[in-house]
Parts: structure tokens; C-alpha cells; sequence
């Protein structure tokens, strides 16, 4: 009897730890703390005050003219999906020239995946998920072709990173092995 409630007690941590491996919003191993800018030829620059619900990008502008780019990005904790929302404006300063000039792509190890619609309205928005792998560096990214007329801005928001079934199982196996060995040595001291 004891060693099924010590099995039961190993299943409830091992559920939980699954539980929780679920990344909801900038927070946790997603927090902006472990996120890094990278600026190329941008004065580009990240607000993270509307975390863990939302970052806000503000792309580069008059950096010296020609192409530049910010990009936020951070290694992916899980094998699984990242998933998120977003609403663009695309240089908002002088009526702007539309988000041709300043895409926003989400980035998976440098390899962007272009999100707005080039010949699309100056404000655009959408929800986007990714399939990616523990490791990938992944990240928002706002190029700049010009440089100039004003910045494309981008709310991030609903972000979420959630581990696929294999790895959330190695996580309460995890659980399982750790909950065990707690019971093994506490059954020995008890002999």
C-alpha cells in the first residue's frame, strides 16, 4: 500500500512538472531577461514594460540610410510550438510609405519567415506558430530596407511556447526518477 501511494504521490509531481513546462507569455525561461537585441545598421530598440503580456519593437529609422535591422531573440527551451500575436504598423512617422519598407518576420537561426504583407495596409496584424526544436534561435525581426520615413513598429503579444508530448514526458520522467529515488532513500533510512 505504501509503495502505491509513493507511486501516486511520484505520478502528481511528475504531472505537475509537465504542467508547468508549458511557457505562457514573457515570463519564466521566456522572460525578457533572457532575450538579446541585435541591432545591424539600426538604432532599433525593444520595450518590455507590457511584459509578461505583450514586448513592443519599434524598428530602425535614419541610422544613416540603407538596410538595417533589429531583431529580439533567444534560444527555444522546448522542442515544440511557439505561437504568438501580432499587430504591425508599418512607419507610422510622416503617413508612412506602407510595411514594404520595413517587413516584420519571425526568425528561426537566422532564417526569416516573412509575416506582413509587403503590398499590404500600412497597420496588419495576425497569429503565427512555429514548429521549432530545443536549441533554435529564435526571434522577431523588423528589416529596414531604407532606413528612413519613419520606423515599422510591432506589439508582440499571446506568446506562447509549448513543449511537444515526448518532451513533456521527459519531464515527468524526470519527476518519476527524481520522486523515486526520494522514496528509495527514505525506505532505506526507515530499515
Amino acid at each position: 500500500m505504501r509503495l502505491v501511494k509513493g507511486m501516486l504521490v511520484v505520478l502528481a509531481v511528475a504531472l505537475t512538472v509537465s504542467a508547468q513546462a508549458n511557457a505562457q507569455g514573457f515570463s519564466g525561461p521566456y522572460a525578457p531577461t533572457n532575450w538579446t537585441t541585435v541591432n545591424v545598421n539600426s538604432n532599433g530598440n525593444v520595450n518590455t514594460g507590457g511584459a509578461p503580456n505583450s514586448i513592443f519593437i519599434t524598428g530602425t529609422d535614419g541610422n544613416g540610410g540603407g538596410a538595417g535591422s533589429i531583431t529580439y531573440q533567444i534560444a527555444s527551451v522546448y522542442t515544440g510550438a511557439i505561437s504568438f500575436d501580432w499587430l504591425f504598423d508599418g512607419e507610422v512617422v510622416s503617413g508612412g510609405s506602407g510595411p514594404g519598407f520595413d517587413p516584420f518576420s519571425f526568425v528561426i537561426n537566422g532564417v526569416p519567415t516573412q509575416l506582413t504583407n509587403n503590398g499590404g495596409t500600412e497597420v496588419q496584424s495576425g497569429s503565427a506558430s512555429f514548429l521549432v526544436n530545443a536549441g533554435d534561435v529564435i526571434g522577431f525581426r523588423i528589416n529596414s530596407t531604407d532606413n528612413i520615413v519613419g520606423p515599422g513598429t510591432v506589439l508582440i503579444s499571446n506568446f506562447v511556447a509549448t513543449p511537444e508530448p515526448a518532451t513533456m514526458a521527459i519531464f515527468g520522467l524526470m519527476g518519476l526518477v527524481g520522486a523515486g529515488a526520494a522514496l528509495r532513500r527514505r525506505n532505506k533510512a526507515a530499515v
